[in-house]
């Protein structure tokens, strides 16, 4: 592998640097070089992108959730209604477990969420957009803290990833279910 073409020259200054530039371009589409070349490389922006994702693997642990067991489930005595109705649905209803498996809340895997179902492709860049293809399960845990959210921070709000998770797996949680939800996310 030429780290040069994957912008992984002398302007990443630290290892933790590097393996973000790398771990952006080989995990994300985890060495499937047709996805890599249909999505195009995208170097990374030294400034607002590397810096960020380098410090965040720099980080040795989970930010403190109290309110949360070794197994990572909810201790009920410390832990709010909404929050216990919440963790139901993300285990049941919502279908976040399949992906976000405690204690970590990720599997570690990729995923196509099929979004191309919920848009005409068009042309970006000398690009076709034809969806995301599939992306890499990230940890819940320590989530709240670290917005925008999703893999391409498309999302700036909790309550904006449960709505576009409940349309494109087609949960059809309700209003209450939906903050139930967002409260259960805020534990982690």
């Amino acid at each position: 592998m030429n780290p040069e073409a994957f912008g992984l020259g002398p302007q990443a200054k630290s290892r933790a640097e590097r393996l973000a530039q790398l771990g952006y371009v080989a995990a994300y589409f985890d060495g499937d070089i047709v996805t890599t070349t249909k999505k195009g490389v995208n170097p990374l922006e030294r400034g607002s992108q590397v810096d960020f994702m380098a410090d965040f693997q720099e980080m040795v642990d989970f930010p403190p959730a109290p309110k949360l067991d070794v197994l990572g489930k909810l201790i009920p005595a410390k832990a709010t209604l909404a929050e216990m109705r919440g963790q139901e649905i993300f285990f049941g209803k919502g279908q976040c477990a399949s992906c976000h498996q405690p204690p970590y809340y990720t599997d570690n895997l990729m995923h196509d969420l099929e979004t191309e179902r919920f848009f005409k492709p068009e042309m970006i860049n000398y690009a076709m957009e034809v969806g995301d293809g599939k992306i890499k399960t990230f940890t819940l845990r320590g989530g709240k803290d670290n917005p925008p959210y999703l893999h391409d921070e498309r999302f700036l709000t909790l309550d904006d990833t449960v709505e576009f998770f409940n349309l494109v797996l087609s949960d059809k949680l309700t209003a209450e279910e939906k903050q139930d939800l967002v409260a259960f996310l805020r534990a982690l």
